[in-house]
């Protein structure tokens, strides 16, 4: 018999579409979801990563279930326009359509309109969500602040640099719900690097 080999990816995966990430069991009721965040969630059409992608972010939460956001982006260099974005998520139906919707919301903007993106603009975008589901609106927002610091950082900011277009409180309501937080790396790696010097 041959010993499994822990060290190398098979050269197929197999995706499994489990219940708990896709709601797919009838007993997961969309009661609470709004039509137009049902409708967004059977149509969209910005999911993956988009052709010469050159930022990524993460945001999410592992608690009592996991809820996942990562977006991805073509940023150019020279205009600083967001020209196309495309994502990946895991959990509700409610990350879903937030995410959907903060691809195309962020289409076509500047960094800096990118940057103004608020909750309340994700929750009219989706028609609302449950009153459970309110993070992800938190995530969707978190998630584009921590795409322009991957870019930011891509050209080589320094923390100081990043702290200035994209500030963050690591105790601040946001930061303390994104338990996972592509931008939280990235700050620490910062900081770890200036210490060395």
């Amino acid at each position: 018999m041959s010993e499994r080999d822990i060290y190398h990816e098979p050269p197929t995966r197999v995706l499994l579409r489990t219940a708990d990430a896709y709601q797919t069991e009838s007993m997961d009721e969309v009661t609470g979801y709004s039509d137009k965040l049902l409708s967004i969630v059977a149509d969209y059409r910005n999911g993956g990563r988009p052709d010469g992608a050159n930022a990524q972010a993460m945001v999410g939460k592992s608690k009592r279930g996991e809820v996942a956001f990562r977006l991805f982006a073509r940023i150019n260099p020279e205009t600083r326009v967001i020209e196309a974005a495309g994502f990946k998520t895991r959990g509700c139906l409610a990350m879903t359509g937030c995410a959907s919707a903060t691809c195309a919301m962020i289409e076509g903007r500047t960094l800096e309109e990118a940057l103004a993106l608020t909750t309340d603009e994700v929750r009219a975008a989706v028609g609302g969500v449950p009153a459970g589901k309110a993070n992800t609106l938190t995530f969707s927002v978190e998630a584009v602040r921590a795409l322009v610091g991957d870019f930011l950082v891509r050209e080589g900011a320094d923390l100081a640099a990043l702290d200035e277009v994209v500030p963050c409180s690591p105790y601040g309501v946001e930061c303390l719900m994104c338990e996972h937080c592509s931008l939280r790396d990235t700050r620490n790696d910062l900081l770890m690097k200036s210490l060395e010097e």
